[in-house]
């Protein structure tokens, strides 16, 4: 099997994840849609990569799908965040429209390590995220106070809400799904 359909195989799973936990209508929506995408998605070649941030996946380990994704992290291309320059030394994301073509959505998975904060931002387009590893602190939803969320939990932003996320004291590693309006096409 190659690189592509193992990962393809773990976000349909991810994907069906997102839709069972699913608290808010959009959720499901936004993870159905994903869901299908990525299941006739043509894969895009990229060369695997690695960042300092990724060196402790040794602590991810709270779930069947968190022990696939630390099997599969080293063949993924990981990127530093365009948010915060710190060269992928506390955070890491995955860009999964990179790996396969996905008009309409930009998908990934997001890396942040214990202790870290990813910066407050927003964007235009709508979000959900599904927790795979990690407990962590997030501001969503139009909220200001952070809630704290556990792995298999959903969370749904607005278009253009506020949101950060700070890591507990373990590696939070979390699906991202973006799309509607101000989704690159």
């Amino acid at each position: 099997m190659s690189i592509h359909d193992v990962l393809r195989s773990w976000l349909i799973d991810a994907a069906d994840a997102a839709v069972e936990y699913a608290v808010r209508d959009e959720i499901d929506e936004g993870a159905r849609k994903f869901r299908e995408a990525i299941e006739t998605a043509t894969a895009v070649t990229y060369e695997s990569q690695m960042l300092p941030v990724l060196g402790n996946l040794n602590r991810i380990r709270n779930s069947e799908r968190a022990r696939q994704f630390v099997e599969l992290a080293p063949s993924l291309r990981w990127v530093p965040s365009h948010r915060w320059d710190d060269q992928g030394k506390e955070r890491a994301l995955c860009v999964l429209s990179e790996a396969f073509e996905l008009p309409g959505i930009e998908a990934g998975i997001m890396y942040v390590d214990q202790g870290c904060t990813y910066p407050l931002h927003n964007h235009p387009p709508q979000e959900l995220y599904l927790t795979v590893s990690g407990t962590a602190r997030w501001r969503f939803g139009g909220a200001e106070e952070l809630v704290e969320m556990q792995p298999n939990m959903t969370l749904y932003n607005n278009p253009s809400d506020f949101h950060t996320v700070e890591a507990g004291d373990t590696p939070l590693v979390a699906m991202y799904i973006l799309w509607g309006d101000g989704v690159r096409s």
